[in-house]
């Protein structure tokens, strides 16, 4: 886990739309749990780590192998000790659990997670976008 440091303080920023960088991470996503984490970006939420510490900050990106980018992060370490972060990656295999908000509807989350995967994939049938197996098509 790192943090970045800086003397001015960080600028709010809007959430940024999803960007699935391979058709790998594309299948991943879309076939596991993972798209509602990454529907959480924006939220702040807390992630419970293996080692019993917790980071408490607002979701900036969660890849396919949930890999998990906070900003304003609250850490607090095993031993209680609580850090101030400006920015905190944590690997996926570090992660024990991942607090969903109250507020979150679930299902819709999750719907909209996948539409988002669809739309890339058929962006990419319609002639537009990457042409990773262009050469498959003749």
């Amino acid at each position: 886990m790192e943090s970045e440091g800086s003397d001015s303080p960080a600028p709010s920023r809007a959430p940024v739309a999803e960007v699935f960088n391979s058709i790998r991470e594309r299948a991943i996503a879309e076939n596991s749990m993972v798209v509602l984490l990454q529907g959480l970006q924006g939220e702040v939420t807390t992630v419970d780590l293996r080692n019993e510490s917790t980071a408490r900050g607002r979701v900036v990106n969660v890849d396919a192998f949930m890999n998990v980018r906070l900003e304003d992060v609250l850490y607090r370490d095993r031993g209680g000790k609580l850090s101030k972060l400006q920015d905190l990656f944590i690997t996926g295999r570090n992660i024990r659990y991942v607090h969903i908000p109250d507020h979150v509807d679930i299902m819709k989350t999750m719907q909209s997670q996948l539409a988002k995967i669809h739309r890339v994939r058929n962006f990419a049938s319609h002639g537009g976008g990457r042409k990773e197996f262009g050469w498959l098509r003749g």
